[in-house]
């Protein structure tokens, strides 16, 4: 089987940060509630300081939920470095291939995962990643500046073809 595109990285602190910080804060859904969230607490804290009618259950959550947001977020990035740190005492590297047929993603600690096209459940892009999501909530990633083989131009392209919509 003809390799298409091959691509490597390193999973480290900043790599969680960009993928934790698009799970968290940047998909499309997440950000309509929380503009949304936004709104409400806005329009009730100006009710609260113009003395009209406002909702203090607005004015207590909506801060709340953000804090929460920021702590699971913080708290993922930094559980993702000390899980790879305690399974393996160092950064793991990543090298993936891309066929015609499947995807394979094979760890510097030696362990080897292939999945088909039809496995990958949404996709999505970040400023340097390319996310793909399996069925089975694994993420595959693509760092767009580490192609040895193809560009990201042509990954995404042929991503299309396959039939997967990139966000």
């Amino acid at each position: 089987m003809e390799v298409l595109f091959e691509n490597s990285y390193v999973r480290n602190k900043q790599l969680a940060k960009e993928i934790y910080c698009y799970y968290y804060f940047q998909r499309k859904w997440l950000v309509v509630c929380y503009v949304l969230v936004s709104i409400s607490f806005i329009v009730n804290l100006l009710g609260a300081i113009f003395k009209y009618s406002y909702n203090l259950t607005s004015l207590v959550y909506a801060p709340l939920l953000f804090l929460f947001m920021f702590y699971c977020y913080f708290r993922r990035v930094n559980a993702s470095v000390k899980q790879d740190n305690e399974l393996y005492g160092k950064e793991v590297s990543f090298t993936t291939i891309v066929t015609d047929e499947y995807i394979q993603n094979t760890a510097s600690t030696g362990a080897v995962n292939k999945f088909e096209y039809n496995d990958i459940k949404s996709a999505a892009q970040t400023k340097n990643l390319i996310l793909l999501r399996s069925k089975t909530n694994l993420i595959y990633i693509f760092r767009k500046d580490t192609f040895t083989k193809g560009s990201k131009e042509e990954f995404i392209m042929f991503l299309r073809e396959k039939g997967i919509k990139i966000k």
